[in-house]
């Protein structure tokens, strides 16, 4: 029972910074802004911010103490909500985003039961109970999506390329942190994402695209960057390759294309109820997952590449689920 207490307090302390949802079901794809450009162009005025800092701080050289360095400063630019400049940017609204009250969305009937953070009292107080939805090129996030990419994307980035753990157990890690403080469980939000899986994974290659010593993951092909090189002792952007999200970002980050499970029963019945009187109401649009099979289907041709474990599985195995809105499993999931 102690231990009991104990992974409660650690769930509930650390959740509320990092766990949140998105809504793609009730404001129509084609009412959600692109805002493509902008993002892109503050990312890279960011990293041409972060550049001038630490030019002026004596430069770079071909050391690992160097790279911390620049990873370190990076942060401020890419981060979550409470510490990043381009999330901030979004949430602030720099940019167009769509806001969906909690209480409008399809968790409106949820409790503390099915997930505290969005069922406890005053959540539909927070701002970011919902995360704001964006269009980024054809695919409609909400900005947590930006956040995994920040955040677990570095940790999916060092765990495999710097400290060169096997992949497979870099996204297992994932899928463990995704079942409990990150979501998937009643303590947290009540929402197993599988987009938010897909938005660690791609983050994981944003961070090594910014200096490209190693091949992408998915193949040489996929070698989007360097970002930025270290050049006679001054980091410079690499003007040929922006940064460009639409690399990054697909249906395999949208929550109605890539299907959530729920960590409860009843969780699962209310989000299907939500569904079901969206579709009664609108004929116009199909409210299930996945909205669009083709797409979704399409999408994960993307991630045939093997992660190189016994059974020969896909990094795709790992990120998508097409099969629909179930309740999920905490022992044979995968």
């Amino acid at each position: 029972m102690k231990n009991l207490l104990i992974a409660i307090a650690l769930l509930l302390g650390t959740a509320p910074a990092r766990a949140a949802e998105a809504d793609h079901f009730s404001v129509p794809d084609g009412q959600i802004a692109d805002v493509t450009e902008q993002v892109n162009r503050l990312a890279n005025e960011g990293l041409q911010e972060a550049i001038d800092d630490l030019n002026a701080m004596g430069g770079c050289s071909d050391t690992r103490e160097s790279e911390e360095q620049l990873y370190e400063r990076l942060k401020a630019v890419f981060s979550n909500h409470k510490k990043g400049q381009l999330v901030q940017a979004i949430i602030g609204g720099d940019v167009p985003r769509t806001v969906i009250p909690l209480k409008e969305s399809v968790y409106s009937e949820w409790s503390i039961w099915n997930g505290f953070l969005l069922g406890r009292k005053g959540a539909a107080k927070s701002p970011l109970a919902l995360f704001p939805l964006i269009k980024i090129g054809d695919t409609v996030v909400g900005v947590d999506k930006l956040e995994h990419m920040f955040g677990m994307g570095f940790s999916y980035f060092k765990k495999h390329y710097l400290e060169e753990r096997p992949l497979v157990n870099v996204l297992k890690g994932g899928v463990f942190k995704e079942k409990t403080f990150l979501g998937g469980n009643m303590l947290a939000t009540g929402v197993f994402s599988y987009a938010d899986l897909s938005a660690n994974f791609n983050g994981m290659r944003f961070w090594n695209h910014m200096l490209q010593k190693r091949d992408d993951v998915l193949g040489p092909r996929q070698n989007i960057g360097p970002y930025l090189t270290c050049q006679a002792g001054k980091w410079a952007r690499n003007e040929e390759r922006p940064i460009d999200f639409r690399n990054y970002v697909d249906a395999s980050m949208q929550e109605s294309m890539n299907c959530s499970k729920f960590a409860t029963a009843a969780g699962l019945r209310k989000f299907r109820e939500a569904l079901s009187k969206r579709q009664a109401g609108d004929k116009s649009r199909v409210f299930a997952c996945p909205e669009d099979p083709g797409l979704i289907e399409e999408t994960a041709r993307k991630y045939q590449a093997p992660v190189g474990d016994s059974r020969g599985t896909t990094i795709g195995h790992w990120i998508i689920n097409s099969a629909g809105n179930e309740q999920v499993s905490y022992f044979n999931e995968f």
